[in-house]
């Protein structure tokens, strides 16, 4: 039974004693008081509760302390936001709950924090970003809702599951949290039905037996050949509801039956078959209690229109929404730990830590979407110390991940960003993986005046820094121009989001084999920021969203041009790629030609492409190596190209399996006039 309403009282960091009287207001759950413009550390919720037969049990999802009184009398406290208070409540009607998200006094913040928050606590991208202004707008509050039930003497609390591939079919560990005041023996109806496909549903009964106490109770299910959780671009994401009945009771949790490792390379192997990562971060929404089933099913179709197969939810431990709806759809999870940068490096947090992590296994390690375990992101002086004990438990927890100490720095280049030029992605930083680089992009002229109001035009620099935006970046390492306006200004910012985005993610997918796959960071904008995501807060694409998409294409076409501006006469093209991550060979047409004041054909030309290759197919220095009579051949284009008009020009380049266009690209370039009068020689 989930209660829908509940009264509400907030407060500050002074409160009164005992439990308050007065000042309550009617709310819905779930519910943060942030989203309804309230700065406050601690909030109250007021709760009448239905009496039943049996024992009644509370699950409450609240960020990030919790405390409970009964008629008066206290039953505990809470630590931690992603996973729910499960709380045996004794008779009674008046439940008050105390939620409380204090910010951490300045000296523990920024860099010895105590709550295990993530992106929630600290990040570039939320509320006032990294200045000290970066606690505001917090997130307490009951964001998941309180969940009421009844049980018999045995209490069916929590299941999950860990899958495993033996001879012939999968071996299939059900763990089930049983909560029971003495000595037990009941049986428990098992059943596995498929969720998104038709097909026949399996059962098994088993009985379980223990001492008491509240304690994981395991089943042993031996299953036939099933058919296989894929992505989405591979195959179908077949997925099953695993069910667990016990003395009238139900619960559900998510099964696909799929294998996942890396290998010697860092390859990710699913289901035994190498797989490219073509992926981005996620922070889908700041505030949970407002993302919604509807939302999360959004967000993930954009990540498919993206031709993405992976995500990384950075930082953090989102909505369970979104988690159900890439399992739906076939898109792989990359799942951080919610810890960011620096924490306090005592035992007594490493032990809560340690703690959390167990919960984050128990939590979410149903999904078949989820891949990867990662303990932390961007670790400062904890990363070879906290790092190495949270990745051994997580591994120790699920043995069927792999599992990685930390996202550290040097797996994060940005160059064209925060040093260098976006041509440094030449060199391939960050490889074999790189899982974050990008560059910021303002949204929409409109979304910013909405948000900004006056400090919009001119730019007040200040609101802007609250609003995440990077002034020295922006216009000092990456060039940006203000312009004449805030449409200028936003139409420059997102031309070199982009700009930058198709540029290293082509070199990323040109280096195939030398890199196994990427993370672009990020894809959405968790609140109304100036951030790195190529999708706004209101999901309006920026531009840096179709060069991602165009970049990402399964099937790729890739061009290398000679030169940005050329004389006329000059090649416009030094290589061309293309590149298949599908898992089938492809009969390829590539065509390229040069639009301007006049267009000209350049190459037309079929390409018999493996499954999983890349492969140059033209490259202007061999052609200088080829024999004369194959120099031959290109002699008319090179008179055409040197009968071009100078002025600008755009290069594209299509590739085509039928009559399905798979990859096109334009690139800008202009021929100009030659220095020298013709005839003339250097």
């Amino acid at each position: 039974m989930r209660l829908e309403r509940a009264l509400f009282l907030a407060h500050g960091a002074e409160e009164p004693e005992g439990l308050p009287e007065a000042g309550w207001r009617e709310v819905a759950l779930p519910h943060q008081w942030s989203l309804e413009g309230l700065e406050a550390e601690v909030g109250w919720y007021r709760l009448e509760l239905p009496e039943g037969e049996g024992r009644r049990f509370l699950r409450a999802w609240g960020d990030y302390y919790q405390e409970a009184w009964l008629e008066g009398r206290p039953l505990g406290r809470h630590e931690g936001y992603f996973f729910p208070w499960l709380l045996e409540l004794p008779p009674g009607r008046e439940l008050f709950l105390r939620v409380s998200a204090p910010k951490e006094p300045l000296g523990q913040w920024p860099r010895f924090k105590r709550q295990i928050k993530g992106v929630f606590g600290q990040h570039d991208c939320r509320p006032g970003g990294t200045t000290e202004r970066g606690q505001e707008r917090g997130t307490g509050g009951l964001w998941g809702g309180v969940e009421l039930f009844f049980h018999h003497e045995v209490a069916l609390l929590a299941l999950t599951h860990r899958l495993y591939p033996r001879a012939g079919g999968w071996r299939l560990l059900v763990r089930l949290l049983l909560d029971t005041p003495g000595p037990f023996r009941e049986a428990v109806r098992l059943s596995l039905q498929p969720e998104n496909f038709p097909g026949e549903a399996l059962e098994k009964e088993a009985v379980l037996e223990g001492a008491g106490g509240r304690a994981w109770g395991e089943v042993v299910w031996d299953l036939p050949a099933m058919p296989l959780w894929e992505v989405w671009e591979r195959g179908f994401p077949h997925l099953y509801r695993l069910e667990a009945s016990l003395l009238g009771a139900t619960l559900a949790a998510p099964l696909g039956f799929r294998t996942v490792a890396l290998d010697p390379e860092g390859w990710l192997l699913l289901n035994g078959r190498r797989l490219f990562l073509r992926g981005t971060n996620a922070i889908p929404t700041q505030w949970l209690a407002g993302y919604t089933e509807a939302q999360a099913q959004r967000d993930v179709a954009l990540l498919k229109e993206a031709h993405l197969n992976a995500v990384r939810v950075h930082a953090h431990i989102t909505h369970p929404a979104f988690y159900q709806a890439c399992d739906r759809e076939g898109i792989l999870v990359w799942q951080d730990f919610p810890l960011q940068w620096g924490y306090a490096p005592d035992e007594a947090f490493a032990q809560e830590a340690v703690r959390q992590a167990r919960a984050m296994v128990e939590a979410l390690g149903a999904h078949p979407s989820i891949y990867l375990w990662c303990a932390q992101n961007e670790p400062t002086h904890g990363r070879h110390t906290l790092g190495p004990l949270l990745a051994g438990e997580i591994r120790a927890q699920d043995p069927t991940r792999p599992v990685k100490e930390a996202s550290d720095f040097r797996e994060h280049p940005y160059p064209g960003w925060y040093w260098g030029h976006l041509r440094d992605f030449l060199a391939l930083p960050g490889a074999p993986l790189p899982s974050e680089f990008g560059a910021q992009a303002l949204p929409r002229a409109e979304l910013l005046r909405r948000v900004l109001g006056e400090a919009a035009w001119p730019p007040q620099w200040e609101a802007y820094a609250y609003h995440n935006f990077q002034p020295h970046e922006t216009f000092r390492v990456a060039g940006v121009e203000v312009g004449d306006s805030l449409e200028a200004f936003v139409e420059n910012s997102q031309d070199y989001q982009a700009r930058l985005l198709s540029f290293a993610v082509h070199a990323y997918r040109r280096a195939k084999g030398k890199v196994v796959g990427y993370f672009q960071f990020m894809f959405f904008e968790p609140w109304e920021g100036i951030t790195w995501a190529v999708l706004d807060v209101e999901r309006v694409p920026k531009k840096g969203f179709y060069a991602l998409k165009e970049a990402s294409s399964p099937v790729l076409l890739s061009l290398v041009p000679y030169r940005e501006r050329v004389e006329v006469g000059g090649p416009p093209l030094m290589e061309a790629w293309v590149v298949n991550d599908l898992d089938r060979p492809l009969a390829l047409q590539v065509r390229l030609w040069l639009e301007g004041r006049e267009q000209l054909d350049l190459l037309a030309e079929e390409v018999a492409l493996g499954a999983g290759e890349v492969r140059r197919v033209f490259q202007l220095m061999g052609l200088w190596e080829e024999p004369l009579e194959v120099q031959a051949r290109w002699a008319p284009l090179q008179e055409a190209l040197r009968g071009l008009p100078p002025g600008p020009y755009r290069l594209v380049g299509e590739a085509w399996e039928g009559e399905r266009l798979w990859s096109r690209q334009v690139l800008l370039l202009e021929y100009l006039e030659p220095i020298l009068p013709p005839g003339v020689a250097w």
